[in-house]
């Protein structure tokens, strides 16, 4: 799977990404994310002085075994073709947020898919931190917790997948809420993911997510001090046909309510860990040639300086914005109708 092709299937006018961004816009210190198309653009983004030759090697990082192991995860938790059935959603979650204080009071008991989901979720994102960095457990926590698109992830999961459809339990104490969630559905849902990432891996999830959950149980109480504004982010960003008037608790959300919003930011966080690699390797290696030019000193019948000329840069990286194509034809014909009379006037030059 092309991580160039998960990430140009979004735009950024598309509602997984305009609803991230709506919600890290309302949460506190969460992080800007503005959508990137490519592994390039990332790149870009994180150095605009960076060279083609570095999203290039991007690239070719980008096919290897962890960051593909992470778009895999991403996926399978917004679709169930991987065997990881999710069946709870954005609706679902405001649906729950807007209904009476009973219900929400009873959230864990009548919908039990949400809370299930919500731990499943948190072990796929920690399966994610698994695959895509190296090192220990908190090693690999902490390098994922100085990504943008990481903290991005977990501000969204700690509003959309918790905050919002357990209000009343979050405003009880997050770390709470999280325990009970993971008292009656840890078990079942680490089983659900090692049949099909097996038990090995599955519980390495396990232990990662027990690294984050202070991170997620501050995210959580966070998030609980601005429910409303989210709530309306997330409805002002879905479209019509996730209509939240009717009921839902209880009642499981179908394909249409579960945005891509997982493997939206699973993509971007492969992009972000390969681009910032490519940058470092990029970066060692000029500092290598610096030292070995030195070292070498003036070579025989050179001298120690060069004379500077304007030259043009091949190696320039540029990122082709996504925009809407100009109308063809106008521009031509402004020019024909300006320089016609210059025509008539030089015929006989």
């Amino acid at each position: 799977m092309e991580l160039d092709e998960v990430l140009g299937g979004y735009h950024a006018e598309d509602y997984s990404v305009r609803l991230v961004q709506a919600v890290t816009k309302v949460v506190p210190f969460a992080p800007d994310l503005p959508h990137a198309h490519s592994v390039a653009a990332v790149v870009q983004r994180l150095d605009p002085d960076a060279r083609k030759q570095v999203a290039e090697r991007a690239v070719v990082l980008a096919r290897g075994e962890r960051a593909q192991g992470v778009l895999w995860v991403a996926k399978a938790l917004d679709t169930a073709d991987s065997g990881i059935t999710v069946y709870s959603g954005v609706r679902s979650a405001v649906k729950l947020y807007q209904s009476e204080q009973g219900e929400r009071l009873a959230a864990l008991e009548t919908d039990p898919a949400q809370a299930a989901d919500a731990v499943l979720k948190g072990l796929g994102i920690a399966l994610m931190v698994h695959r895509m960095f190296e090192g220990g457990p908190l090693e690999k926590v902490e390098a994922f917790r100085k990504t943008d698109a990481g903290m991005a992830m977990l501000f969204y999961y700690a509003a959309l997948d918790v905050g919002l459809p357990f209000t009343d339990n979050v405003v009880q104490g997050g770390g709470t809420l999280l325990a009970q969630l993971w008292e009656r559905f840890g078990a079942q849902e680490t089983e659900k993911l090692a049949a099909v990432a097996g038990a090995e891996e599955a519980q390495a999830a396990v232990g990662l997510l027990q690294k984050l959950q202070g991170p997620i149980v501050t995210m959580v109480d966070l998030a609980s001090k601005h429910l409303a504004p989210i709530a309306e982010a997330a409805v002002a960003q879905l479209p019509k046909a996730l209509d939240v008037a009717d009921k839902v608790a209880g009642v499981a959300a179908t394909g249409a309510d579960a945005l891509p919003v997982y493997r939206y930011l699973g993509a971007r966080l492969a992009a972000e860990v390969v681009a910032k690699q490519a940058l470092e390797e990029a970066a060692a290696a000029t500092v290598s040639e610096a030292a070995a030019r030195q070292e070498a000193g003036p070579g025989p019948g050179q001298v120690a300086f060069t004379k500077k000329k304007e030259v043009v840069d091949d190696n320039a990286l540029e990122v082709a914005p996504q925009v809407a194509k100009p109308r063809k034809g106008l521009v031509g014909l402004l020019i024909g109708l300006l320089t016609a009379p210059f025509a008539l006037l030089c015929g006989g030059c």
